[in-house]
């Protein structure tokens, strides 16, 4: 189905959530273009060569334009670096959003201070006290405590007060059988901040999904993240995609 780009990690783990897609390659497999067909909207991921994405969207919109199709996505991720026009943005509805990169290990952690205080949480049966928490922790996230993807979050407790979150949901492995994890919903309350709770949670998670059976751990992170990259890094995350995003005019937040 992606040519060349069928042992993409990034790709393996994405296509469990994916219903109806189109794909297109460039010549010599250098770039491939996922469109994610749904009832509300159509996302495009592109991966590989920047300038070579860019020519399969703007194909995909000359294609369209000649069956009488609308050419308006919801979102769009390319290769950061990609020439994306004004026009091209017009003719697919979409604005300039943010630059992002995906992460992934398969290596466990080195051991991290304050991991030892990290539980695991019961996302339904406390999802009222995880959105609290990430209401103060993570305001922006789209992470849903009781989404059905989801398969283990972890917390850090004051008494009864969650301190710091993080969740994980199922993607896709390398085979039928075979899955990973992805990190979201990562935060800690202002006033338990420099403590190492975040690289505690992180570490915990990553170690919790391997150990699990987890073909690798995988995560997202806004390109200007320097402090996060640095604690992914040192917790043996390695950027393998970097991107830029387009969403909806006046977009707050990328869709789930």
């Amino acid at each position: 189905m992606f040519g060349a780009w069928r042992t993409d990690r990034m790709l393996l783990g994405d296509r469990v959530r994916w219903q109806r897609v189109e794909v297109a390659t460039s010549p010599g497999d250098v770039a491939v273009l996922v469109a994610v067909l749904r009832e509300q909207r159509t996302t495009l991921l592109a991966r590989g060569d920047a300038s070579a994405a860019v020519a399969l969207v703007e194909e995909r919109v000359a294609r369209l334009r000649a069956e009488g199709r609308p050419t308006a996505v919801g979102w769009m991720s390319v290769p950061r670096g990609a020439a994306v026009d004004d026009a091209l943005l017009g003719t697919l509805g979409l604005a300039r959003y943010s630059s992002w990169d995906w992460m992934a290990t398969d290596v466990e952690p080195p051991d991290v201070r304050a991991e030892d205080e990290v539980v695991r949480i019961d996302p339904v049966a406390e999802s009222v006290e995880v959105r609290a928490c990430l209401a103060e922790a993570n305001p922006g996230t789209t992470a849903d405590p009781t989404a059905s993807d989801q398969a283990a979050w972890f917390g850090v407790r004051d008494g009864d007060r969650l301190l710091g979150v993080a969740g994980v949901s199922l993607r896709g492995g390398p085979g039928d059988d075979a899955w990973s994890w992805h990190l979201h919903g990562l935060g800690v309350r202002p006033e338990a901040r420099g403590r190492g709770l975040g690289k505690a949670l992180t570490a915990a998670a990553t170690r919790a999904g391997l150990r699990a059976g987890a073909a690798w751990v995988s995560l997202g992170m806004y390109a200007d993240n320097d402090r996060a990259r640095r604690i992914y890094e040192r917790l043996g995350y390695v950027t393998e995609g970097e991107f830029a995003s387009y969403g909806p005019p006046g977009a707050r937040r990328p869709p789930t």
